[in-house]
């Protein structure tokens, strides 16, 4: 992370107003908007009926200690977990109430393992993430069997228990789709409070006029649970959870909105302002103060999406690298995983004018006259690297970018030759060493002297040398292994990972309403992970492949024909490639029919 200097902020500002016009952002601010929005109206939904049930609820359940884990006998230490898995009952549970609930498939994965057995607990049969949705599973469907109690009236009885699947639902977006620490809160949140407890404090977060009524879950009366402590009872939340999970909601409150709290971002705030951050009222006033001085959103932005906004901007400045990226950087990685738009972008964040950068792709049939210089017929030339390092050594106060996509398709060290020992002893008129003759220089030495400057990056003693300048830049781009580059030249440059963004895939199918986006990214995940334990393709796919999903939709649904249909038309092409060109032999086509095969839902 930068210096947040305001001086530093102004400059990340300008920077960020471009890259959040790409359509990750925009998906991911929009997709924020829209779950606060779902969990507002949910929340608004819920009766007097039902509001007075939450509460008898929790008292019927209770045993007098608010920290007490007896609430883990509705979820993950329910004695008799398999009856909500009964066919009958799980497929109008999942027809009627959880048909688009981000947990749906794999509740539906663990059919097999709750009907083969009985008086089976969730804490007993599963583990991990697992273990937590099937336990948010049961706690749902108990709430809502004892509201069935209470009610005869079967309408209202099925509208409660679709309102409760859209509660649980729209938080856990919200909190994935915000990312960082926060998402790590979900199930900690869940899981150990009754809902009558979960809907006051969110209503709280929302309609709140001041932190007191926030910060009281922070004394000894707090109700929040959160996680197990030493003496078997849930420990009471601590203050830098509860401020980032209120912080979530708090976007909604119109009388302090707030972005995302965490430390990070209270720290960008002290270094940014010279203020102590000491307590949620101290972060949401230098919030708003943040908003006033630098405006990190796009100009026609509602109050909410203000926040949203600056939020992801600070996530921006955690992760800053175009001011600080090496001279020499490759990114190379998955095919599909956005190597060139990250050069795209790095380049429109400097404003450069088109003379200050040159961009080129290369293939086979580039060699080093293309490059660096030659004959071309009879008349001599300057290749593209060269004209760059002369143009760049002549205006020393300016960057300048060479940017070379799909180096592995050239023979790297044979096209640019000598020029490669230079890239790391960049041009000091003081260092004799940080210029070289090429392998023309003595051809352009018998040049008058105009032309001999021409064709020079620098001449010196009446003879020509090539150099490279301090303030040329040069990004790259690589799929797969990259033979045509020998370790003496790979070193001298950065190498950047790029690699499969599902999270990217998953928004671009919420977008397009796929209705099982989540199982259709744990399919491509599957896939990636199928491909990394074979050396000879060496790269994963991209999520920019993968975001082509949604071309084979049928009914807002990915279907195993759709996903059939994709791997021929779309992955089958590139794996060949990959295996084919570069491994003829007779196991590539049985290894593309073995990825085939996990390739399902």
């Amino acid at each position: 992370m930068l210096e947040t200097s305001p001086e530093n902020v102004k400059l990340m500002v300008e920077s960020w107003k471009i890259h959040n016009k790409n359509q990750f952002w925009v998906k991911k601010s929009n997709n924020i908007a829209k779950y606060l929005g779902e969990l507002r109206a949910v929340l608004g939904s819920f009766n007097e009926t039902e509001n007075d049930f939450f509460q008898n609820f929790y008292i019927n359940s209770s045993d007098g200690n608010i920290h007490s884990t007896k609430i883990l006998e509705l979820g993950e230490k329910y004695e008799r977990a398999e009856f909500f898995f009964i066919d009958k009952i799980l497929e109008s549970n999942m027809t009627s109430h959880y048909y688009d609930f981000v947990f749906k498939n794999k509740i539906i994965a663990k059919k097999e393992i709750f009907q083969n057995a009985s008086a089976l607990s969730v804490e007993n049969t599963l583990k991990g993430e697992d273990k937590s949705i099937i336990s948010l599973y049961v706690f749902i469907e108990n709430v809502a069997k004892n509201f069935n109690t209470t009610c005869a009236d079967r309408t209202q009885r099925d509208e409660f228990k679709g309102k409760l699947v859209k509660f649980y639902d729209a938080i856990f977006k919200i909190f994935y789709t915000i990312g960082g620490e926060i998402s790590l809160f979900y199930f900690d949140l869940v899981l150990h409070n009754q809902p009558l407890i979960l809907v006051e404090f969110i209503k709280t977060a929302i309609n709140a006029t001041s932190f007191d009524e926030i910060e009281l879950y922070l004394t000894d009366d707090g109700l929040l649970n959160f996680k197990i402590a030493d003496n078997e009872n849930f420990r009471r939340i601590e203050k830098n959870e509860l401020y980032t999970i209120a912080s979530a909601f708090a976007m909604l409150n119109e009388t302090f909105p707030s972005f995302i709290y965490s430390a990070e971002n209270a720290e960008i705030l002290e270094q940014t302002f010279g203020e102590k951050v000491s307590n949620f009222s101290d972060f949401q006033r230098l919030c708003d103060k943040f908003l006033s001085e630098f405006s990190p959103y796009p100009s026609d932005a509602n109050s909410l999406m203000k926040y949203i906004y600056t939020g992801l901007f600070f996530d921006y400045i955690k992760n800053f690298k175009s001011e600080e990226i090496a001279k020499n950087t490759i990114f190379y990685g998955a095919v599909g995983s956005g190597k060139s738009r990250k050069i795209a972008e790095i380049i429109k964040s400097k404003k450069l004018s088109p003379d200050r950068f040159s961009y080129i792709s290369l293939h086979r049939s580039y060699d080093y006259s293309d490059i660096i210089d030659g004959f071309i017929g009879s008349e001599f030339t300057n290749g593209e690297f060269k004209q760059i390092c002369k143009k760049a050594l002549s205006d020393p106060q300016n960057e300048y970018y060479l940017v070379i996509d799909n180096i592995n398709c050239g023979k790297f060290d044979e096209i640019f030759g000598e020029t490669v020992e230079l890239l790391k002893k960049r041009y000091d008129q003081n260092e004799p060493f940080s210029m070289i003759r090429t392998k023309n220089s003595h051809i352009i030495d018998k040049f008058d002297e105009a032309k001999k400057a021409e064709f020079s990056v620098v001449v010196e003693g009446g003879k020509s040398y090539f150099a490279v300048p301090k303030n040329l830049y040069i990004l790259c781009a690589t799929n797969g292994k990259n033979d045509g580059i020998s370790p003496s030249s790979a070193k001298v440059f950065n190498w950047v990972k790029m690699g499969c963004n599902y999270s990217v895939i998953e928004d671009t199918l919420n977008e397009e309403k796929i209705k099982n986006s989540a199982a259709c990214v744990a399919v491509c995940r599957n896939l990636n992970d199928f491909i990394a334990k074979d050396g000879r393709l060496g790269t994963e796919i991209g999520h920019g492949i993968f975001m082509k999903l949604v071309d084979f939709q049928s009914n807002s649904q990915i279907t195993q024909d759709g996903l059939n249909s994709f791997f021929s038309e779309v992955l089958e092409p590139i794996l060949e490639c990959c295996y084919i060109s570069k491994n003829a032999d007779t196991m590539a086509n049985k290894q593309i029919s073995a990825i085939k095969d996990i390739f399902k839902l």
